[in-house]
């Protein structure tokens, strides 16, 4: 009898530690932290920023939004459910909920989803920021690598040009980054952190044995792997050309530069001068002049 007593005891001890395990395992598992639901509004055009994904910070396009009673427009990178159609305002009620899982990579996050479109009216939204890019995330980065070949008599003169008027400014910084399948857009900030323009990348594949024989005396030898050969134009938002030529741009994998030991994509961007600086300077002799710039797009 008391050997079924002292059993019983035992298997009552290992159900209620079994039971206490499973609430330790709930108890561990994904937790709401938080919860609140306001009225949004959504700007009519999204905007280039940071956002965050697996523990990386990406260039990509952000929604401009304002909260209730707030006057500044904030950057928002997702709200689930929204179907969003760009040049239209709209008032949305969401839900943002606030979770926790310390069995994740990224233990906490917060999720947005939409519950309500309030009003959806076609107009230009006022008032919004250039950009939602953090200096910290571009600061001593994304500056190009500047190069160039010159075959000419008056050396000397062509040089001091090509250092006192680059096509590209050398203390900007240039971040491209891809917003849908071959599209790509770049921003352009200065080192004063103020925008000087941003747009749509217009990218042409072109084939690489037909490049001019001039890039030759810039070669991209040791630098790492080819894996394209391109026309980048850089458009304004609407489309139309900028103040900057076309470029010839090879693509590559595994690229050394002066500023960081090494980056996943580097696209070399060529430019031949030749014929401008034989108008500029007749009496130069110039046979060929040839810049390059290499301006990282990944780490």
């Amino acid at each position: 009898m008391k050997t079924k007593k002292l059993w019983g005891i035992l298997m009552l001890f290992l159900c209620t530690l079994n039971l206490t395990s499973c609430n330790n395992e709930d108890e561990e598992g994904t937790q709401i932290t938080d919860y609140k639901e306001y009225l949004l509004t959504v700007a009519s055009q999204q905007i280039p920023g940071v956002g965050w994904s697996d523990g990386f910070n990406y260039l990509t396009d952000l929604y401009a939004v304002k909260k209730e009673q707030s006057a500044e427009w904030e950057s928002l990178s997702s709200i689930k459910g929204f179907e969003y159609e760009e040049g239209y305002e709209y008032e949305i009620r969401i839900s943002e909920t606030s979770y926790l899982d310390h069995r994740m990579s990224q233990p906490a996050w917060t999720e947005y989803q939409l519950l309500e479109i309030l009003s959806k009216e076609k107009k230009d939204s006022e008032d919004l920021p250039g950009n939602f890019i953090p200096a910290w995330y571009y600061k001593d980065k994304f500056i190009p690598e500047y190069s160039y070949a010159i075959d000419a008599d008056d050396k000397e003169t062509i040089e001091k040009n090509l250092k006192s008027n680059p096509v590209m400014p050398l203390d900007n910084h240039y971040l491209i980054y891809f917003y849908g399948e071959g599209l790509s857009k770049w921003v352009i900030i200065d080192n004063t952190e103020q925008m000087q323009g941003k747009g749509i990348l217009k990218q042409v594949n072109k084939n690489p044995e037909e490049f001019p024989e001039s890039y030759k005396l810039l070669p991209l030898s040791g630098k790492g792997s080819i894996s394209g050969y391109m026309e980048w134009t850089f458009l304004d938002e609407s489309g139309n050309e900028t103040s900057y030529p076309p470029f010839d741009v090879f693509i590559v994998r595994g690229a050394q530069t002066k500023s960081e030991n090494t980056t996943l994509i580097t696209p070399y961007l060529y430019l031949d001068l030749t014929e401008y600086y034989q108008k500029q300077y007749p009496q130069a002799g110039v046979r060929t002049v040839v810049v390059s710039y290499a301006i990282p797009m990944t780490y």
